[in-house]
C-alpha cells in the first residue's frame, strides 16, 4: 500500500518542499542559461510562499489555487514513467494510459494538501550546476515551525516540448524520485501493477474527502 509519510515534523516539511517547487503559471521555452534556471526557481517559489502566507484562506481554499497552479513546473509524465521503472515497458497501452492519469491526479492532489498545511518559511538559492543541458539549483530553505535549515536541490531539464521542467527533487541527499520509485517497485512486486494504479486513485479520493 502507498504510504501516507507517517513521518515526523522534518519529513513532512519535506514532502512540503517537493510541492513548493511545482508553483508556476507559465514555465519559459528554452532554458538559456543559469540565471534563467535561477529565475525560474526563485520565481516558482515567491508565489507558493504567498499563497501559504495568506492568512485570509482556509485551508481548503490554498488546496484549490495549489492544485490550479500544480504540474506546471514538473515534467509528470517524465516523472511517472520514471517512478515506474522497468513496469513501464511490460504495461499494456490502457495500463500506461491509466497509470499516468491516476499518477497526476494523485501527484497534484496529494501535495496540494501537504503543502496546504505548511506554515511557512523562507529560502535562500545558493548556487546553481549547469551539466549537459540539465540544472542543479541549490537552496536552503528554513521552516518557521522549527527553524532548521534544509539543503534542497532542485534538477530541472527541457520536455519533449522544450520548456524547462523540474524533474526531481534531492533533500539533504535524498532524490525523491528514487524514493517512490522504490515505494512503486515494492507495490507492483507484491500486487501488481493495476493495485498500484487503484490506489493512486483511492488516494486522490482521500484527499478531496478526508475521514
Amino acid at each position: 500500500m502507498i504510504t501516507r509519510h507517517p513521518y515526523g515534523l522534518r519529513h513532512f516539511f519535506t514532502a512540503a518542499l517537493y510541492c513548493l517547487i511545482t508553483a508556476l503559471t507559465a514555465a519559459p521555452t528554452f532554458a538559456t542559461s543559469p540565471d534563467e534556471a535561477h529565475a525560474f526557481v526563485d520565481g516558482i517559489a515567491s508565489k507558493a510562499l504567498a499563497v501559504i502566507a495568506d492568512k485570509a484562506l482556509s485551508k481548503e481554499q490554498k488546496q484549490s489555487k495549489l492544485e490550479k497552479i500544480l504540474g506546471g513546473g514538473v515534467d509528470i509524465p517524465w516523472v511517472g514513467r520514471f517512478t515506474l521503472g522497468h513496469t513501464w515497458r511490460e504495461a499494456t497501452e490502457d495500463q500506461r494510459k491509466r497509470y499516468l492519469k491516476e499518477y497526476e491526479s494523485f501527484w497534484v492532489k496529494h501535495y496540494a494538501s501537504r503543502f496546504a498545511e505548511y506554515s511557512g518559511g523562507d529560502y535562500k538559492i545558493t548556487g546553481i550546476e549547469e551539466d549537459d543541458g540539465q540544472y542543479t539549483v541549490k537552496m536552503t530553505m528554513t521552516s518557521t515551525e522549527d527553524h532548521k535549515d534544509v539543503q534542497v536541490e532542485y534538477r530541472l531539464h527541457l520536455d519533449d516540448a522544450k520548456q524547462l521542467k523540474i524533474f526531481d527533487v534531492v533533500v539533504e541527499n535524498v532524490s525523491m524520485i528514487t524514493t517512490q520509485r522504490a515505494e512503486f517497485a515494492s507495490v507492483v512486486s507484491n500486487k501488481g501493477l493495476d493495485y498500484l494504479i487503484d490506489q493512486l486513485a483511492h488516494r486522490s479520493l482521500e484527499v478531496n474527502n478526508p475521514s
